[in-house]
């Protein structure tokens, strides 16, 4: 697996964001089954809030890529975000 970052750096790759708390749950626990360590978190923006399903952080973006592709082979498709 992927080396963890230090807190606050690093890459996470984001696989959804959802209005539903309950459906970003969902996915993550789908996540989780699978064997990667998922994680929701709340934003705020434009008067609503949305929750993030996230992997990460890992520690560069080469093995952000990586973790990616692996994802990817799992039905899991996200997009790379630096933190």
């Amino acid at each position: 697996m992927a080396s963890q970052a230090p807190a606050g750096n690093g890459w996470l790759i984001q696989l959804g964001s959802f209005a539903s708390r309950g459906n970003a749950e969902r996915l993550a626990q789908q996540l989780k089954s699978g064997g990667f360590h998922a994680s929701v978190s709340e934003s705020s923006g434009g008067g609503r809030k949305l929750y993030r399903v996230r992997i990460g952080p890992v520690a560069d973006h080469a093995a952000a890529e990586q973790l990616a592709v692996k994802l990817r082979a799992a039905g899991h498709p996200g997009s790379l975000v630096p933190r």
